[in-house]
């Protein structure tokens, strides 16, 4: 050792410079660093709620959900002002990049439908496609809320006070905070006089996470300030307060440098890091220069050492007595954060990892940077010399412990040790384990309001998932199962807490109520499967195709219920969970399988995990710890004395949580590895010493004595230290997460430095243990088994633009595109796949015919269903109207009805598909003015490229497009491209015609054989593909009427 630091000395200036540079790149990497939480990373991936929250939001989406609450002043919410408010935000939303547009609720948005009963037959259509000006309009509005009850407390309260928008986003860069910016742009524009909006959801709390644990920004500079006044008034000298401060500084930089450089952003546990360094790192220097004072101090007493030549010889003589030690401790309280590698729980990990990085970087500091730099400064002066002989409180409160220990009170530091194991046990028992994110901040804090406000109007902010699995395809469509989903919504809305729930079973009651003209009997689920998949298909074909995706899977197979909660108590959701369970064991089919996931079941999960990890970190901390102090001092005695200070340590924050009502969550199941990871190397340094003092001959008393008055002051300057740099997040206000770390570390801290200075010297009195009297103990060197057990911990963790064609004729091309397709009648067979984003199918077969109207426009379709099974027989009709709206039929054989929809509009699903009735009837060409862009080949196929835009907004609000833009190919004008824009402005959908044929050469009409659109918003793609096309076959006119639908 001594060779190691003669040359340190000796290269001062070397060390000096690299160590600068090191710091440099480290600041450079330091500035990439930002706070950002990513859930994923903070979840046990493997636990059920997990795996069935990672499903559900797979297939049915619902990841982050934001609430945004409009509630008028004065009335309800069906007057213009409010109604024009949810119309423009619905708007606004669906423009914002990183919005699931196809999962957005709202009164306008597309996916909350009206499946209303005539009596004819059923009638879906948007809830509120325009604002209402009239009575007679808002009537309508109210009534169709009514008769809906799926939208009731979800984004309607019941009694009509407030309404809301559900807006889902998708992972994105900028964390959360990037979402909720997203959010309060479009809503600080409504804001007004006039209403009060309110914003809820967990994204809304990640996000003020995100926001309040970068005050560690604003703390760490006042950290530092409390700090310094710790030091100075520890040592009383320039250098005292200095030069701690200076290893912690840079052992920090080197710490987050390394962060940065991993590209690895900081979250609510590590953002605390920085202060967690700056504290262990002080408290680390405080004990070397602690030493190097009093070895300066005794050679110019008994030397005649100039002061420079007693200056190198006490930086030499301090290290070679506390650098094993402090070896040993920073192997000790680095393995404390490196042992949070076992945690499931990513970010944890990260935590760990990252601490422990920090913790060496200080002890490599010490071992290099501060001898180093120790030596070219001038050494203390006669003044200083002074001022460290004087009596400080330090000493007198030093001396007070000493006489406790060696004096007659011993027996009273036992049975205070007795009466503190009592009271902390009595504390533990009142322990709660619950996990709240909104527990995290104080309830006055404004969106913790609106929170609270939205809780209390509407269903809840907080969601839990119930995934209803059967096994197989169509399981979901038997009768008994959605009659079981039904009647465990019932019992679900029975339970505190829960304000509503939503599955599929509410849609097809409501479809079968609308179809036994609102006879409130037939509010319930139908007895046959054919007649519910009848109904599915026949809401289909007026429906968009995934307005059911977040309710049930493509192959019926799994059924998502989604139920709204006024709380994300982990606690409640634990105590709801063993309920569901018994309810579905009861209810529902054995080969029916429920799992449960969503915001609180995972919250849940999360603390079921910590709670498992503590437990499992503290009994390995305690392992390792008892293993390498064992192994340090060659004795098992050793070991279970260095334990005390880390199970004072646990015991206490465990008592203290149980009597301040701090609950045992994941931010404050950390709590325990931090302080024993730092609180561990206090005994160890007490007992290094007390060894080395009997060494030189001196009695045991005065030894003991001796030791408390030096190492223990330094203890005592590190707890401070440490309480001090974590005392500062109580100025966080409204923020628990800090006040909770600062409470229980400075408790820890101080109880875990008070048993290392009265009940390990009490202890070593009383019994006399071996490994500390035997006078040849303090020639063993720790260091070298140190450098052993930190070689351990390290191996064990760580394009160009086209020419323009000359112009055509756009109107003569585009009437001809028109036409080209139109026969006089055709017959065919047809597949239609429809294919969700995650690539599962729904095939569907069917027997179609059509046929020309006399006006040479409009055609008759008659489409026959073949497969699958439940849906065999039925048949729908398409009698086109270029005037007015179309006629559509369809005729259930589990009925033996015919009935008709309503179709408003040609924008309106083609039987479910991903085209509309416009794309299959065609684009009237006097609506549409046409712009060439350029000319192109597709397929080898020279061919137009045409811009359409719709003439006035009814036609684009009819036809639901913004814009188009066309491949026509130039030999028979056929269309072999399309691309789509929405009403918003927003790429929509493109779509592709292929396997073009000649199938009338005599009026030279054209047919595309397939047909592929795909919804680039939702993923949902359809392929509809002809065999056995015909034209010309003399269809008759009987095939298109309601008679003729009703034959097998």
């Amino acid at each position: 050792m001594q060779r190691y630091i003669e040359w340190i000395i000796r290269y001062r200036f070397v060390v000096i410079t690299l160590t600068l540079l090191i710091t440099i790149a480290a600041v450079i990497q330091a500035k990439k660093l930002n706070i950002i939480i990513d859930p994923n990373t903070m979840l046990p991936q493997s636990h059920p709620y997990v795996t069935t929250s990672n499903k559900v939001e797979n297939v049915f989406g619902s990841k982050y959900v934001v609430m945004i609450g409009i509630t008028p002043k004065e009335g309800d919410i069906y007057q213009p002002v409010v109604l024009e408010k949810v119309q423009r935000m619905t708007a606004a939303f669906l423009q914002t990049p990183g919005v699931v547009k196809e999962n957005l609720l709202s009164l306008s948005s597309k996916r909350a439908k009206n499946i209303a009963g005539m009596a004819e037959g059923l009638e879906v259509k948007p809830l509120m496609s325009t604002v209402p000006t009239t009575a007679a309009q808002i009537s309508e509005l109210k009534d169709a809320i009514e008769k809906n009850t799926v939208y009731l407390n979800s984004i309607v309260s019941t009694d009509a006070k407030t309404t809301a928008l559900l807006v889902e986003f998708k992972d994105g860069p900028g964390g959360f905070r990037a979402i909720m910016d997203k959010v309060d742009a479009v809503v600080e524009h409504e804001r007004d006089s006039r209403v009060e909006i309110n914003i809820g959801g967990i994204p809304s709390f990640l996000a003020r996470i995100e926001i309040y644990s970068e005050r560690i920004g604003f703390l760490f500079p006042i950290a530092i300030l409390v700090l310094s006044l710790v030091l100075f008034e520890a040592f009383r000298t320039k250098q005292g307060l200095i030069l701690p401060l200076l290893t912690a500084g840079l052992a920090v930089a080197w710490g987050i440098g390394v962060m940065g450089a991993s590209g690895i952003p900081m979250d609510v546990f590590n953002s605390a890091t920085p202060i967690l360094i700056l504290a262990v790192a002080t408290g680390h220097a405080v004990q070397l220069l602690k030493r190097y004072y009093e070895e300066y101090f005794r050679l110019r007493d008994t030397t005649d050492l100039s002061p420079k030549a007693a200056n190198n010889q006490a930086v030499i003589s301090s290290l070679i007595h506390v650098g094993p030690v402090m070896i040993a401790a920073g192997v000790v309280a680095s393995l404390g954060f490196f042992s949070l590698v076992i945690f499931k729980i990513s970010t944890v990990r990260t935590f760990g990892i990252f601490t422990g990085i920090g913790i060496l970087a200080a002890l490599t500091l010490e071992m290099t940077f501060i001898p180093a730099l120790r030596s070219i400064l001038a050494p203390p002066n006669t003044l200083q010399r002074k001022r460290e002989k004087k009596m400080s409180i330090w000493d007198k409160t030093t001396n007070a412990i000493a006489n406790w220990v060696t004096g007659q009170n011993r027996r009273r530091v036992y049975g205070g040790v007795l009466l503190f194991v009592i009271i902390t046990l009595i504390g533990v028992s009142r322990v709660t384990v619950d996990n709240s994110t909104k527990s995290f901040f104080s309830p006055e804090l404004i969106f913790e309001k609106d929170d609270k406000a939205l809780n209390g109007r509407l269903g809840g902010t907080n969601t839990m998932y119930l995934l209803v699995e059967g096994a197989n395809d169509d399981a979901i469509k038997n009768p008994q199962t959605l009659q079981a989903i039904g009647e465990l919504q019932r019992f679900l809305e029975s339970q505190p807490h829960v304000g509503k729930t939503v599955s599929l079973a509410d849609f097809i009651m409501r479809m079968n109520q609308a179809m036994h003209g609102d006879d409130p009997a037939y509010y319930k689920i139908p007895d046959s499967q054919e007649l519910i998949s009848q109904y599915l298909l026949l809401y289909s074909m007026s429906g968009e195709p995934g307005d059911f995706d977040s309710y049930v899977d493509y192959g019926y197979r799994a059924a998502n219920l989604t139920v709204f909660l006024k709380t994300d108590s982990s606690a409640y959701i634990e105590k709801l969970v063993e309920k569901i369970h018994v309810f579905t064991a009861l209810h529902f089919d054995q080969n029916v399988h429920i799992g449960i996931g969503g915001s609180v079941p995972q919250g849940a999960a999360l603390n079921e995990v910590m709670v498992y990890g503590k437990i499992l970190n503290i009994l390995q901390i305690t392992v390792v710890v008892f293993i390498i102090s064992s192994l340090i001092f060659r004795s098992l005695i050793a070991g279970m004395l260095v334990l005390l200070p880390l199970l004072v340590a646990v015991l206490a924050n465990f008592g203290l949580m149980g009597w301040s009502g701090i609950p045992l969550n994941i931010s404050t199941s950390l709590i325990s590895a931090m302080a024993v990871g730092i609180g561990a190397d206090y005994a160890i340094y007490l007992i290094y010493r007390l060894r080395e003092e009997l060494a030189k001959g001196t009695d045991e008393m005065t030894a003991v004595r001796n030791v408390i008055g030096t190492a223990g002051q330094a203890i005592l300057f590190v707890a401070i230290s440490v309480s001090a740099g974590y005392g500062v997040l109580l100025l966080s206000f409204g923020y628990n997460i800090h006040k909770w770390l600062a409470i229980l570390i400075a408790e820890a801290m101080i109880m875990s430095s008070l048993s290392a200075l009265l009940l390990i010297p009490a202890l070593i009195l009383t019994f006399r243990p071996d490994f500390i009297f035997r006078r040849t103990a303090v020639k063993h060197n720790p260091l070298p088994m140190s450098i052993v057990v930190l070689a351990l911990v390290f191996g064990l963790s760580m394009q160009p633009q086209n020419t323009w064609a000359a112009e055509a004729d756009l109107t003569q091309i585009m009437q001809k595109n028109f036409v080209v397709s139109k026969v006089y009648d055709s017959v065919a067979d047809a597949t239609f796949t429809l294919i969700n984003k995650t690539g599962q199918e729904r095939v569907r077969k069917t027997f179609g015919t059509t046929k020309l109207e006399e006006n040479g426009i409009d055609n008759m379709r008659m489409t026959r269903f073949l497969s699958p099974p439940d849906v065999k027989g039925t048949v729908s009709l398409l009698i086109e109207h270029a005037e007015k709206d179309d006629d559509i039929w369809i005729y259930l054989p589990a009925l033996k009805k015919v009935r008709r929809l309503v179709s408003n509009n040609k924008k309106d699903s083609f039987v479910g598909t991903d085209f509309s009735y416009a794309d299959v009837i065609g684009y009237k060409v006097g609506e549409w003015n046409y712009k060439l862009l350029k000319e192109e080949l597709v397929e080898g196929q020279p061919c137009y490229v045409i811009e359409a835009l719709p003439k006035s907004d009814a036609i684009k609000t009819s036809n639901g497009y913004s814009k188009r833009i066309g491949w026509l190919r130039k030999d028979n004008l056929m269309t072999v491209k399309m691309d789509f824009w929405d009403e918003t402005g927003q790429l929509l959908k493109n779509s592709t015609y292929t396997d073009i044929q000649l199938v009338d050469k005599t009026r030279g009409k054209w047919q595309a054989m397939r047909l592929e659109a795909s919804n680039v918003q939702t993923g949902h793609r359809t392929v509809i593909k002809f065999d056995n096309f015909k034209a010309n076959q003399h269809v008759k006119d009987e095939f298109f009427t309601t008679r003729y639908m009703e034959k097998e």
